[in-house]
């Protein structure tokens, strides 16, 4: 079973949680409370309480968040293990007593060293005990992998490439800041040098107004 630390922790991350999100996470916790009922119609045996199992069933949902099927599939494996665990220890106990009944004097040890069907049984049921174990904590160490893993995706989403917070993470009153584009300053410009006046040919001379090849 899970430490006290463990099951600290996992209320922690569950009080983290929003809950689905995805169209596929809400079609599947829309049918928890049905799904739950089923299975405890299904999963009771005579002499068993279907309210136990639904309650137990209750008890995991809020303790572990539900956004996909494959983290639904893992509760539901840890809430079968646990019911079965809990069957099969009751099957123990009366075993145990049993064969302690139909052989006075004797003592537990003395029971499990015996060849008896009864501590047969008894020892199948001990291993049976052993696999439902396994089961719980794989289903567990496969269900906080994959929550670490989906926050570490919303960690690392899409605020990441928009390089400012989401509105509803924003302080009030902020607005992204968008930085203006940097304007290129133009070249300056070169004054073009005057047109030269066009000169008449062929020169004439200033002070006569004669060719300049005239004059002598």
């Amino acid at each position: 079973m899970a430490t006290p630390a463990q099951l600290s922790a996992n209320r922690a991350n569950a009080q983290r949680s929003t809950g689905p999100r995805s169209v596929e996470g809400k079609s599947v916790s829309r049918f928890n409370a049905l799904k739950h009922g089923v299975d405890a119609a299904s999963i009771a045996i005579p002499g068993e309480d279907a309210n136990a199992y639904q309650a137990l069933a209750g008890a995991y949902d809020e303790t572990y968040p539900t956004e996909t099927v494959i983290q639904r599939f893992l509760i539901d494996s840890l809430v079968r293990a646990d019911w079965h665990k809990k069957r099969l220890q009751r099957l123990e106990a009366d075993l145990i007593r049993k064969a302690l009944d139909d052989t006075p004097g004797a003592t537990l040890i003395d029971v499990m060293l015996s060849d008896s069907p009864a501590a047969k049984l008894l020892a199948r049921i001990q291993r049976q005990l052993a696999a439902h174990e396994r089961a719980w904590f794989r289903a567990h160490r496969e269900l906080v992998r994959l929550a670490a893993s989906l926050a570490a995706d919303r960690e690392d989403g899409i605020d990441r490439y928009l390089g400012f917070a989401a509105p509803q993470n924003r302080p009030a009153g902020a607005t992204p800041r968008i930085e203006e584009p940097e304007e290129s300053e133009s070249p300056e410009r070169t004054q073009s040098p005057a047109p030269r006046t066009a000169q008449s040919w062929p020169p004439v001379d200033e002070k006569t107004g004669k060719p300049l090849y005239f004059v002598g």
